[in-house]
């Protein structure tokens, strides 16, 4: 009895250990960044249908051509209605208040083109839209998860959605300046909330710079418009 009591006690102390262990891992971020993304869903092309003259023993056709190959949409578009300001407002002052960010030495991010414009149903590759800067006195890893995303199993939002849902926005790391290679695989932004997933890690002292490309994809029944996705990076000492 006295084995199984003693067998019983290092299992809870190394289960308490363990668990300490995990709940110091947590504790442990340094700081974290947001990065918003716009994206811009358009429909297709439109096309015209124009009919043609039949060739010497040919009967007519039909051709299809792009509708930006006129300089007239041929009637089929709505006309532009411009709208008129009522008056003009005066000039009002605002004076702004900025803060440095202290936190900023050891992690954020670097905007490039952070409005994405894609049609329904296709997949749109963007290279570097944003770099991500870290570094840290320790060893360190940078994670990533959609802002607001949960493990719930509903829809979620577009593009990110909800876990278990796999995230229409995918992404990869590469070195400054190096495009992606053309076999190179994505990884989906984590979409179950925090603490996300492993972007990229770090030595101690390193400072780094590095692109996140970005895959997007359309599903053909996402509706027109424009969408926010916003992307939560964190600074963690490991």
């Amino acid at each position: 009895m006295r084995k199984y009591a003693v067998a019983t006690f290092f299992f809870v102390a190394v289960a308490l250990w363990y668990s300490a262990k995990t709940v110091l891992a947590i504790s442990s971020i340094v700081t974290f960044k947001e990065v918003p993304l716009t994206i811009i869903v358009v429909a297709p092309s439109p096309v015209a249908f124009m009919h043609l003259p039949p060739s010497p023993g040919q009967s007519s056709s039909l051709q299809v051509a792009s509708i930006s190959s006129y300089d007239t949409p041929m009637g089929i578009l709505p006309p532009t209605i411009i709208a008129q300001s009522a008056g003009q407002q005066g000039a009002v002052p605002v004076k702004f208040l900025t803060k440095p960010d202290p936190t900023s030495t050891y992690l954020h991010e670097i905007p490039i083109n952070t409005t994405i414009t894609a049609q329904q149903g296709t997949t749109t590759y963007v290279t570097c839209p944003y770099e991500m800067y870290a570094y840290y006195t320790t060893p360190y890893n940078v994670t990533d998860w959609g802002y607001g995303t949960t493990s719930t199993g509903t829809t979620g939002a577009f593009p990110i959605l909800n876990y278990p849902q796999a995230s229409d926005l995918a992404f990869v790391v590469t070195a400054v300046g190096v495009p992606p290679a053309a076999n190179a695989t994505y990884t989906n932004f984590s979409n179950s909330g925090s603490p996300g997933q492993s972007t990229f890690t770090g030595t101690a002292g390193e400072k780094q710079t590095q692109c996140i490309n970005l895959k997007l994809t359309v599903p053909k029944t996402q509706a027109v418009g424009t969408y926010e996705a916003l992307i939560q990076y964190n600074l963690y000492s490991t």
